[in-house]
């Protein structure tokens, strides 16, 4: 139980001033609470970090598919690129292709001698597409890599192979800005920083809302990508538990806090079982207190 733990002893592990932000926003600085709201926000970024993940893979495969149809399978060496005239937009051009080209080189690198024993099946191509990390791809979203009636560049010709359900008025150059700032939270998230640190969080209901708008933005990407890969993390519930991690009851679990408004006693949770499960929607999550005060968590897995 929370109330057990030497909450002085972790000073080692997790500073003061690491917890202040916490102390900020969460307006708690009773221990139980505070490291529970750490602790909530741990639970937060690990369950956003499929999605996340689900999104890198699904933008990495529908641009390596496209390019390798309407170009050629070493499509990430044979793309058109340009540097614009100004000089503060050419400049960065020249470094965002310069560091592409050097990514590639890198990876060769790297799998020249994996690809002897690669399994069978998979090819140089496929293998250095799986290397690359997920800013390889923001970086292919650029300016530099879209030329009008251009072949061998990337954009605007693979935009509707890329993003088929793309909404009108979407670029490669905006949808990149709304990919880089996703990109950034899963850096965020791979560092353990809070993932709701944010201009606009000053309390708690504004972190919890930071997220959900995360969450909302992940997923919207992703549909622009492919709505059959929406409706695959919906059936196995990935969307539904970033959902119930969010949200304040989850958050009030963490804390210890009105845990008495949010649990059952077992014997009446029993009783009530079809009724209860039939109506427990799966963004939420019902939780029973036993006769010995240990706690159960009931959530919907599946639908």
């Amino acid at each position: 139980m929370p109330n057990t733990i030497t909450y002085t002893a972790l000073a080692n592990v997790i500073p003061h001033q690491r917890l202040s932000m916490y102390e900020k926003v969460f307006k708690t600085s009773d221990p139980i609470g505070l490291h529970g709201a750490y602790i909530w926000s741990i639970k937060v970024a690990a369950s956003i970090h499929p999605l996340l993940g689900a999104l890198e893979v699904a933008l990495r495969n529908s641009i390596h598919i496209s390019a390798t149809q309407t170009i050629s399978t070493d499509w990430y060496d044979k793309i058109s690129t340009k540097e614009r005239k100004s000089w503060k937009a050419g400049k960065r051009d020249h470094n965002n292709i310069k560091w592409h080209k050097a990514q590639v080189a890198d990876i060769k690198k790297k799998i020249a001698r994996k690809i002897q024993t690669a399994p069978k099946g998979l090819t140089m191509h496929d293998l250095l597409v799986a290397k690359m990390d997920f800013g390889f791809w923001d970086n292919l979203l650029r300016e530099c890599f879209s030329i009008n009636g251009d072949k061998k560049a990337l954009w605007p010709q693979c935009m509707p192979l890329v993003f088929p359900n793309l909404p009108k008025g979407k670029t490669n150059a905006s949808v990149q800005l709304e990919i880089s700032a996703l990109r950034e939270l899963r850096n965020d998230i791979a560092h353990n920083s809070p993932i709701w640190k944010h201009k606009s969080v000053i309390d708690e209901q504004t972190a919890i809302s930071y997220v959900n708008t995360q969450i909302d933005k992940i997923i919207e990407i992703i549909k622009w990508l492919s709505s059959e890969k929406v409706d695959l993390l919906e059936v196995h519930m990935l969307q539904s538990e970033a959902r119930r991690v969010t949200s304040q009851e989850y958050l009030q679990l963490c804390q210890r806090k009105q845990v008495t408004d949010l649990q059952e006693k077992y014997s009446l949770y029993k009783r009530n079982l079809r009724g209860k499960l039939k109506k427990l929607d799966k963004d939420e999550f019902d939780i029973v207190n036993t006769y010995n005060g240990d706690l159960y968590m009931v959530t919907k897995v599946s639908q």
